[in-house]
């Protein structure tokens, strides 16, 4: 395949990638709200409501890198700006969004208004509504494959949609709580052409979050917030952050932060000269594959335009603030080198302790060679629960004997599954491969079914009627194939779950003696056998 650029090859590290950018902490198809760490300085990053909440005006701006190991991995830029309106009581906000993971982007710009209401003492609720347009995009370019798939033809996949987020928050004294819904439209981006059909949907998300400050010193300068962060989207298992927060007044924060079965963060932050103020987070993976891609940073600028005092006094020397500034980031960056030092002299001296890295030190190790991580037992040697030959590690069925050949598991036994005999085909126009309407209706049944059972394996079989050569219609039923088996991935039927195969016009279900027989000729059937 011919590229404008350097071409990226679909590599394993690529693949493991994107399979940890999607799945590590939520699934794909829910998961598109992107993961950042310093919300509890920006809140506005997610919630609405918070635009104009300290009665000031603040501008922001974030980088976030994940995965910078693997080709591509995930940059977020963000610019957000917001400020308040008659005395705090009205706030608007303006957020500037770039997502770009792989060949995917997503690209939101979206304006902000928020309303306070009080209550008795100190009881105060915020009202927030953002929207905008979200501009998403595929860029197939990037990849190296078969040229002639049809999916691949319309390589410069691009959809815009107007977006809008709700949010709520909730204070009392030191008190907060908020809650927010992202991509509240639950838009689907689609595209139908004649030669393709593509799909994807914006899911609504829910965000609840809450922390309390405590104050640590009688003069308000020191104080500590534990802060929780939960997301939810369908199809997706939720999703949690406890941070807790350590603040000086007017010098700055340090935090540390857990996202559930995913990474440990850490973060500091500076009050820079009189308004000014910097970030850094930086995660550590917890799970196996973490060691490998804890390269997630992320870096906040903010600054605060405070009201105006007068005052008789003249302003500030600006050289000297900007020598100070100078000063504190030289410092700061000491500091992250220093930590990225003492991290890699620990990992080292961890792998010197014990080299194949199974928990069992090395002077205690009977089996020192065990491939890395493998499951072991208290001498160090790898564990055969079931012991049918095949050590857990590698066995996909670890407490059932198997066989070698079956990787660990027993000889599965295929069932067909009944269908509905109006399931069973979806038709074609003549010469044309793009599904109907009334096609993708019964598409949604079959996806339905196989995400709601595992264990079923969908066998796709191409035809075309007897017009045209042999050669011709094998490629027409292939492409059919194709096409169909393109819009079930993108619905979250895993492909490795689908088999096609293309008859062409060599397995008419009725003679081809007439417009009406041959147009019942031109489908593609199905069959769903389970293996269990």
């Amino acid at each position: 395949m011919t590229m404008n650029k350097a071409p990226k090859y679909i590599s394993t590290q690529w693949l493991l990638g994107l399979l940890l950018l999607f799945c590590l902490p939520l699934q794909t198809k829910a998961q598109q709200v992107p993961l950042l760490d310093q919300y509890y300085i920006n809140p506005l990053v997610y919630n609405p409501a918070m635009a104009g909440h300290k009665n000031l005006f603040n501008g922001y701006l974030m980088r976030n890198q994940k995965f910078q190991g693997f080709d591509g991995g995930q940059i977020i830029h963000l610019l957000t700006l917001d400020a308040a309106l008659k005395e705090g009581k009205y706030g608007v906000g303006l957020n500037l969004m770039s997502d770009d993971v792989g060949i995917f982007n997503n690209t939101q710009a979206m304006l902000s208004y928020s309303y306070r209401l009080k209550f008795a003492n100190d009881h105060i609720l915020r009202l927030g509504l953002s929207a905008g347009m979200a501009d998403f995009r595929i860029n197939m370019n990037q990849i190296n494959a078969d040229p002639s798939d049809p999916y691949l033809i319309n390589n410069n996949y691009k959809r815009t949609k107007f977006s809008a987020n709700l949010g709520v928050n909730y204070n009392y004294k030191n008190f907060r709580l908020g809650f927010t819904v992202p991509q509240l439209l639950n838009n689907s981006l689609q595209e139908d052409e004649a030669q393709n059909t593509t799909s994807y949907q914006l899911s609504r998300h829910f965000l609840l979050s809450g922390g309390y400050r405590y104050l640590l010193s009688e003069n308000h300068k020191l104080a500590v917030t534990p802060y929780v962060l939960m997301r939810y989207a369908k199809n997706s298992p939720v999703q949690y952050d406890f941070n807790a927060i350590v603040e000086m007044e007017n010098k700055g924060w340090f935090a540390l932060s857990y996202r559930n079965q995913y990474a440990l963060g850490l973060n500091l932050g500076l009050h820079v000269l009189k308004n000014f103020k910097i970030g850094y987070s930086y995660d550590i993976g917890i799970q196996s594959s973490g060691r490998y891609s804890s390269n997630h940073h992320e870096i906040l600028l903010g600054y605060t335009f405070k009201k105006k005092k007068f005052s008789s006094e003249p302003d500030r020397i600006m050289d000297k603030d900007v020598s100070m500034l100078r000063s504190l980031l030289a410092e700061k960056y000491k500091k992250i080198d220093r930590l990225r030092e003492e991290l890699e002299k620990m990992e080292q001296e961890e792998k010197l302790a014990d080299e194949d890295r199974d928990g069992i030190p090395d002077t205690e190790d009977e089996c020192p060679q065990t491939p890395p991580f493998y499951i072991v037992d208290q001498q160090g040697c790898p564990i055969d629960t079931d012991g049918d030959g095949i050590v857990d590690s590698e066995d996909y069925c670890p407490d059932t004997p198997g066989l070698a050949g079956n990787s660990g598991c027993p000889e599965q036994k295929e069932e067909k599954i009944e269908m509905p005999e109006r399931l069973e085909n979806v038709y074609f126009a003549f010469g044309k491969y793009y599904l109907t309407e009334y096609s993708r209706g019964k598409l949604e049944t079959i996806i339905h079914l196989m995400k709601n059972n595992d264990d079923y394996i969908l066998k796709m079989h191409g035809h075309t009627d007897d017009i045209g050569n042999d050669k011709t219609n094998d490629q027409l039923a292939y492409k059919r194939l194709i096409t169909v088996k393109n819009y079930l991935t993108l619905n979250g039927v895993p492909e490795n779950r689908i088999v096609i195969v293309p008859h062409g016009e060599r397995l008419p279900v009725v003679a081809n003696t007439d417009s009406k027989s041959r147009a019942i000729n031109r489908r593609v059937a199905f069959e769903i056998y389970s293996y269990r």
